[in-house]
């Protein structure tokens, strides 16, 4: 039983180790290509029109990068690997790839797939909030996932909209919501457009999320371990090792 016991623990700490490498690797690309932004962008754009801007916010992400660590150092916490991989992964390509380098102006269907795609991974990602709020996630509904999967990612994708008209609000020109097409304003439904199929895309990336997480929740009960935000508190972490031993001792 002993032995069975120290086999799983073991295996259990090659799966930690090998996912905090992931994340670690991860993490290492992406602070790599945002460092090389702002570089790239001051020999390529020095003296141009919006210049401190543009140098302001490839400064300003390299910042934002760190900010799960100073989270995680903060609060005494640890996001699950998953939920970190997929933050870099997601600035790399919405951030990095798409705004710094300007892939959208190369490839137009680049910012429809980031919608749909992101959608799909907000939602997956809300499941860490369930794990925060519901200490005993084996009885949570799978139509609850559901549910509150789409509701979330599809509130960010209206929190993002909101953004995108703000910006374009206080920055002349900016057009985040492409409501400017060769250089004339658009009108009707034709300015709607943009914003409306980023919606439409997100409101089906978050079906999508939902349908997922309900499926695997009703599959396998230890879904939801995978989005859990351990405690790194070592005090609490050996006193609920205390109460666990005493439970097991007294059955």
């Amino acid at each position: 039983m002993d032995e069975t016991i120290t086999n799983q623990e073991q295996n259990n700490n090659k799966k930690i180790s090998k996912s905090l490498m992931a994340e670690y690797i991860v993490f290492g690309i992406t602070l790599a290509c945002f460092v090389f932004a702002p570089i790239y962008y001051l020999c390529t754009s020095l003296g141009t029109d919006g210049f401190l801007l543009g140098i302001l916010q490839r400064l300003g992400m390299i910042v934002l990068i760190f900010l799960p660590m100073i989270i995680e150092r903060i609060f005494k916490i640890k996001f699950p690997a998953f939920f970190n991989i997929s933050l870099y992964v997601f600035f790399i390509f919405a951030v990095f790839i798409g705004t710094f380098m300007d892939i959208y102006s190369v490839f137009r269907h680049w910012d429809s797939i980031l919608h749909g795609s992101s959608a799909v991974l907000f939602g997956l990602l809300s499941m860490c909030l369930v794990c925060v709020w519901f200490k005993n996630n084996d009885d949570i509904s799978p139509i609850f996932l559901l549910i509150f999967a789409f509701c979330f990612s599809l509130a960010i994708e209206a929190v993002w909209e909101i953004y995108e008209y703000t910006v374009d609000a206080i920055i002349v020109g900016y057009n985040a919501q492409r409501y400017i097409e060769n250089g004339v304003e658009l009108v009707g439904r034709a300015a709607l457009y943009d914003t409306m199929k980023d919606i439409i895309l997100g409101a089906s990336g978050a079906l999508i999320a939902g349908i997922t997480c309900a499926i695997c929740q009703k599959k396998n009960k230890n879904f939801l371990k995978a989005f859990e935000i351990k405690r790194t508190n070592k005090k609490q972490t050996v006193k609920n090792e205390n109460m666990e031993n005493k439970e097991n001792s007294l059955s």
